[in-house]
């Protein structure tokens, strides 16, 4: 009996001692999580954004119940937390680093709370389960961070049917991309866009040749509406390369190529090349807005020195080409050595 007693009390321990074991663990085993992307209101991703998450108390974001730094594509990630409700709280970094991108904040760090406000009071909570990770938690950085549109019509000269049309956007600050125009009557809505100011260039085939348009807009704090962008025939830049410094110089394999500057172009069109003829002369079509000229195939060491019309130097090597315009005059002196 005596035996029997002693076995009973040594089970019962060991049993009360792995139960215990059990529930300190539990909270390790079953905790939850939070995570998704942290994202500016251009659509780039946030890199090295603080993320705070609050527990909810009395009915409002209180202490921090865990923290995080956003990756370079944005993404983070809170571990171990409890069941309960929360607020996500980014503050982003002063120096934007994603993509090589440097331009400092224009203002002082504020914190943006899920899905995208300043007003602690609007945050939208987050409920985790226990054991449970709660994933696509994305955040939009600055206040009342939104989406907004573009909107208006095509137009082109009476008498032409122009087909494929498509529009390209973009600008230095703002997301590019592209859209098809598919209403008969030239009507287009270009979702998705962000604060900042956009250049629209659209394009369209005839049997006369290519018709483009081109025109410049601001989205501040509403959809745009309205925007008119009329196709026209394009202008072309035509010059000559002139040699500097080596007199006879084989330049015959030289070809310049003219690149857009007002927004980046996507590879659906070609880019405009031409070669040289046999005194070195160049014609660069279905231009419209503003160039740049660059030269390939040149001798090892040489480089564009720099590009003139009639004589005087252009600054910054640009170029505007306006509608149905023949940009003449234009030299391109290259050599080689500084």
């Amino acid at each position: 009996m005596v035996f029997r007693a002693v076995t009973l009390v040594v089970l019962l321990v060991l049993g009360a001692t792995d139960a215990f074991a059990q529930q300190g663990a539990r909270p390790n085993r079953k905790s939850g999580s939070i995570a998704g992307r942290i994202i500016h209101s251009d659509g780039a991703a946030a890199e090295g954004a603080r993320v705070a998450v609050y527990a909810i108390r009395d009915g409002a974001p209180a202490a921090i119940a865990g923290t995080a730094v956003s990756a370079y594509d944005g993404r983070y990630e809170v571990l171990g937390l409890p069941a309960g409700e929360f607020v996500v709280g980014v503050t982003p970094q002063r120096i934007r680093g994603f993509g090589g991108d440097s331009r400092r904040l224009t203002t002082k760090p504020v914190e943006t709370l899920y899905p995208g406000t300043t007003d602690r009071m609007k945050a939208q909570r987050i409920v985790v389960f226990e054991g449970v990770p709660t994933e696509g938690i994305d955040v939009w950085l600055e206040p009342e961070a939104r989406r907004y549109s573009i909107s208006g019509r095509v137009f082109w000269p009476d008498g032409l049917s122009p087909q494929n049309v498509v529009i390209e956007y973009g600008g230095p600050d703002v997301p590019q991309g592209l859209w098809y125009v598919k209403d008969p009557g030239g009507l287009f809505t270009v979702e998705g866009a962000s604060r900042g100011r956009y250049v629209l260039l659209a394009r369209g085939e005839t049997s006369k040749g290519p018709l483009i348009g081109i025109v410049s807009t601001d989205v501040a704090n509403d959809s745009v509406q309205d925007v008119r962008l009329t196709l026209r025939q394009p202008g072309s830049i035509e010059g000559r390369v002139v040699v500097e410094g080596r007199a006879g110089a084989d330049v015959l394999s030289l070809r310049l190529t003219a690149t857009q500057t007002m927004l980046k172009l996507s590879p659906l069109y070609p880019v405009e090349e031409s070669a040289l003829d046999a005194i070195n002369r160049f014609t660069l079509s279905n231009l419209l807005g503003e160039y740049t000229l660059s030269a390939s195939g040149l001798p090892p060491g040489w480089r564009v020195r720099r590009i003139t019309r009639g004589g005087a130097v252009l600054p910054g090597n640009r170029i505007l080409v306006l509608p149905g315009e023949r940009v003449t005059g234009i030299e391109v002196i290259v050599g080689n050595g500084p």
